[in-house]
This record gives C-alpha cells, structure tokens and sequence, in this order.
C-alpha cells in the first residue's frame, strides 16, 4: 500500500534494503532509463532520461514500487551528428542493464520493471531482459512513457499525425508540464525548418525513412538524422500547451501505476520472484 510518497532505493541503507527484501511479497524496483539525446533547439538534451525518472517517481507514489537511480545513458545512433548527443553502444547499454537486473536479483529484488523512455534502447534492454530471464528465471516489465503517449494520446489532436513528432507531440506539450523551466520558446526559424529534408537525391520521409516513389509506405535508409533534418525537430511545433500536457501526465503515469498494480498482482506470489536468501544482518 502506498503512502502518497516515492520511494527511492538510492536514499536508503543497504540494511533498510535488507529490511525491504525480508519482506513477503518482496518489492517491485523501477528502474529510469533515458539516453542524452536531440531534442530539437527548444527542449533539453537530457529530457528522456529526466522523464523516465519523473514518471517512475510518479507511479511509485501511487503504488509504493522503490525507484532504483535512473540510468542516464543510452543508445541513439540515429542523432549522433548534433552536438551532445553521448550514445553508447548497443552491447555497452545491454551490458550495464543486465549488470543492474542481475544484481537486484542477486540479493532478492527480483521483481523489476524498466520505465525505459527511449526507443533506441528497447532492442538492448528487451536483450538484457531475456538474458536475466535464462539466467535468474526472473520476467522483467516494462513501460515505456513517451510511446505509450503516442497511443494514448491521439484524441487530443484533429491529426494526430501531422503533429506527432520528435520535439513535437505529445512531448512538447508534456514537458511543458513536467519540466516548464526547461522548454525554450520556439523560433519562427526552428518552425519554419522543422521536419524532413532531401539528402543526396532521396527524399526523406522520416528517420530512417526513405519515400519511395508509387509505394505507400517508406524504405529504410540508416543515414544520421543530422543529414535530413537540420534542427532535429518534427512534427508541429506551434501547437503544445500545458493542458495537452495535463491529460498526458495523467494518461501515461495513470497506465504506468496501473501496469505495476498488475504486475504485484501477478508475480506476488510467483516462484522466481521469491528472494532466494537472507542477507546477513546486523545491528
């Protein structure tokens, strides 16, 4: 039962941890992974990682889960080309998930869900996962706030689509919300150069996506996201506001609490889930 208030793992002593793993059914542990990425010349470099962190505080509030400290870095090969971006390699950022799961389960946290707010890292971290799965036994979660925005969010919007974007929405409009005094105004530049760009004859569609003429769907080109769009933002930009935000914060943050109420339901009394030992205990 939660009290109102986050529970972060990195404030506590490793014997209220050892207090904490006695417990029966044990705790589920968030943990926050972003990446330091683009996001445009109007929000902050660090704003996966920030909301990851915002939101697994969020769902810990309403469900008591414990927030493990939130992973900063991560892999976004695709924005390598605009100043600060730091990205890790694939097996560098599965590596350390893994390291991080497994030492949990090792001393009995083992039920855990990742709050990953970053696409480039569910490929690693979905490896991670499954790797800790053939070697501790344990199933590890997973909620992922800017996607689940997309989905959830399209009835704010007359075109979803058109709005939809990287900097654009819902995250504009969210981070307006969470994190105001980081959100720059948006020149009439930056709108005006928003969005995709030729690059050597192909048209670019999106990302890694190449138009190709007559076909409905985009071919996959992986070019840096630098050669096609030169602010790094996309989507519309003119349209984010703090009551857009509102509803996203609810939506998303109501989802993710009501995944790791399910979740305790489901694994409370699974047989991996139990510690498979006590830790020594003194004073």
């Amino acid at each position: 039962m939660s009290d109102g208030v986050a529970r972060r793992l990195g404030d506590m002593s490793w014997t209220d941890i050892r207090d904490e793993i006695a417990k029966d059914p044990v705790p589920i542990v968030l943990l926050p992974i972003g990446v330091v990425e683009q996001h445009g010349p109007h929000l902050p470099l660090n704003e996966d990682s920030m909301v990851a962190d915002w939101v697994a505080h969020r769902i810990s509030e309403r469900t008591g889960a414990l927030v493990a400290p939130v992973l900063n870095y991560g892999y976004s090969p695709t924005f390598r080309g605009y100043p600060g971006t730091i990205n890790l390699q694939a097996s560098t950022l599965q590596a350390i998930t893994y390291d991080i799961l497994s030492e949990l389960a090792r001393h009995g946290l083992r039920r855990i869900v990742l709050v990953n707010n970053n696409g480039g890292n569910v490929g690693p971290c979905m490896a991670a996962a499954y790797d800790v799965r053939r070697d501790y036994g344990i199933i590890v979660g997973q909620v992922y706030p800017w996607s689940l925005g997309y989905t959830l969010m399209r009835d704010q919007y007359a075109e979803p689509d058109k709005v939809y974007g990287h900097g654009g929405e819902p995250e504009h409009s969210a981070m307006k919300v969470m994190f105001p005094d980081l959100v720059q105004p948006v020149s009439d530049e930056t709108i005006a150069a928003a969005g995709f760009k030729s690059y050597n004859g192909w048209k670019a569609g999106g990302y890694q996506g190449a138009v190709v003429p007559g076909q409905s769907v985009d071919g996959t080109m992986f070019w840096d996201t630098s050669e096609v769009n030169p602010t790094g933002a996309s989507g519309d930009l003119t349209v984010a506001t703090k009551e857009i935000g509102e509803v996203w914060v609810e939506r998303i943050v109501g989802f993710g609490a009501a995944f790791v109420e399910e979740f305790d339901k489901q694994t409370a009394k699974a047989p991996w889930a139990k510690a498979s030992g006590k830790l020594s205990a003194i004073g």
